[in-house]
């Protein structure tokens, strides 16, 4: 899988996990063979007047600069004697804005392309392929965003001229990518012409039209499972491993006219269907530290347990938490960064972390300095004043929901209120608050109290820090990928 993951970033310029559709057709790629740069495969197609599964494999290859794409297909159903053959090479093409958050990116296809389809007795040969794509990505660094749009069509010869397919489609694509999940989210819209001789010994010809739609998404996650240690004589009873895989699937829903019938449009062949390929967990194990101070019925102890495996809050004096401790802007930076695993010396190359202190209460010599620097940067945190970090002050829950608000890049896309919230404390929420208050709750990271209280100026412990970075963390795991997936594949019925 990290193999494919790659593959694709270079190709298609999207920094952003592999397609699910490779070369914009609506199927779907596995595994990675024995062979550099090929993986298993599927796709449906629907020449022949109804739904033929085609399972084998696409090659992938690439110049050094990825600005040229070759994708070759082998695809076989020997249950309905059916074989796909193609070749097609894209020419890709991308574009920064002056702040180089944001890149544009286009494919165009070379004129150089082959395809044949086998079924039964017939055999469909594309004469005739048009096709353009234009793409914006927007980098809010701990998540990128991406929308891309296609269009064209395929004209395929039924047996040398007896016949003809014309497939014309358009189709948009939305998607993300974090640390703990990316999805690739694409809606293809097919409108078939077949042409076609009631009788071989006609001399005209007759046209019938079906439409698919078809919704094709691949999306990666990571999850946390804890894994018990079943002898007594050993030094941690347990400890998590971080599980990571990929799951792709098409779902479609076609309308076609029934060419067995001597009047294709007088009968319909209509149906509903979906395939997925799933790959194998990569397994990753994470520190497994003694925590003295969090007993196992403490009401945060699941959350604690995680944050510090992963060292994203870290104890203190050996193996205390101090779980009603207040959490520090300082220490929240650190969370922040390493919660979406942003590395040090990437942001670096980026030049988000500079030589010269951002602000003048935070030396070099701080222990959250480079973080501090990091989150500053990347516009996530700002100061208590243009100069000034306030790196030891105590975090409020406000600034705490601001904070995971900007780093999702939701602060302006929201269209949630900036002016009130629905909450009975609502006057104690200062302007600059209430709209990254509502977008939090909105996305579960918040909570009232029981009497309707959001409490913006509470200040923030340890244990509460723990378990809304845990919120913000199964976020990014499984709730975007809601708008991302689950509506779009089914069709919003």
């Amino acid at each position: 899988m990290k193999k494919l993951v790659t593959a694709f970033l270079t190709i298609y310029m999207l920094s952003i996990t592999a397609a699910a559709a490779p070369g914009y057709e609506p199927g779907i790629s596995g595994e990675a063979t024995s062979n550099k740069g090929e993986f298993k495969y599927k796709e449906v197609v629907f020449v022949s007047g109804e739904p033929v599964l085609l399972e084998g494999t696409i090659s992938v290859k690439e110049d050094s600069r990825g600005t040229k794409t070759t994708l070759e297909y082998e695809l076989f159903n020997t249950q309905e004697e059916a074989q796909l053959t193609r070749k097609v090479v894209f020419l890709n093409s991308a574009s920064s804005n002056s702040l180089g958050n944001q890149t544009t990116y286009a494919s165009s296809l070379d004129p150089k392309y082959d395809e044949t389809i086998q079924i039964g007795s017939d055999t469909y040969e594309l004469t005739e392929y048009l096709f353009t794509r234009s793409g914006l990505i927007d980098d809010k660094t701990i998540i990128r965003y991406v929308v891309s749009d296609w269009n064209g069509s395929k004209t395929y010869s039924k047996n040398d001229g007896a016949g003809e397919v014309k497939v014309d489609f358009s189709t948009n694509m939305v998607g993300y990518n974090n640390y703990w999940s990316s999805t690739e989210t694409s809606f293809y819209n097919y409108s078939i012409t077949y042409t076609y001789k009631e009788d071989v010994t006609d001399t005209d010809f007759e046209e019938a039209y079906g439409t698919v739609e078809f919704a094709v998404s691949d999306s990666t996650v990571r999850n946390m499972e804890y894994i018990n240690n079943d002898p007594k004589d050993i030094s941690f009873k347990g400890g998590y491993v971080l599980k990571e895989g990929q799951e792709n699937i098409v779902s479609y829903i076609y309308d076609l006219p029934d060419m067995d019938e001597d009047a294709p449009e007088g009968k319909r062949a209509k149906g509903r269907n979906s395939f997925n390929t799933n790959t194998v967990p990569v397994l990753t194990r994470t520190f497994a530290p003694t925590i003295k101070d969090v007993p196992g019925n403490y009401w945060a102890a699941e959350d604690i347990k995680k944050i510090v495996s992963m060292d994203i809050i870290s104890v203190q004096n050996s193996s205390y938490f101090m779980p009603r401790s207040f959490m520090s802007r300082g220490e929240f930076a650190k969370a922040i960064v390493k919660a979406c695993d942003i590395s040090l010396e990437d942001a670096a190359k980026k030049k988000l972390k500079t030589y010269t202190p951002t602000f003048i209460d935070v030396d070099k010599n701080h222990p959250y300095y480079d973080y501090i620097e990091v989150a500053a940067k990347m516009g996530v945190m700002g100061g208590t004043s243009n100069t000034r970090f306030s790196p030891d002050e105590y975090l409020t829950k406000a600034e705490a929901a601001a904070i995971i608000v900007r780093a999702m890049g939701l602060e302006e896309a929201s269209d949630a209120s900036s002016t009130k919230t629905a909450f009975r404390d609502d006057g104690r929420v200062a302007a600059w608050a209430k709209k990254p208050i509502n977008v939090a709750h909105r996305m579960g990271i918040i909570s009232a109290n029981s009497y309707n209280e959001i409490e913006p100026d509470r200040l923030m412990t340890r244990a509460e820090s723990s378990a809304m970075l845990n919120k913000f963390i199964r976020y990014l795991q499984f709730d975007i990928r809601k708008e991302y997936r689950e509506k779009i594949i089914n069709f919003g019925r």
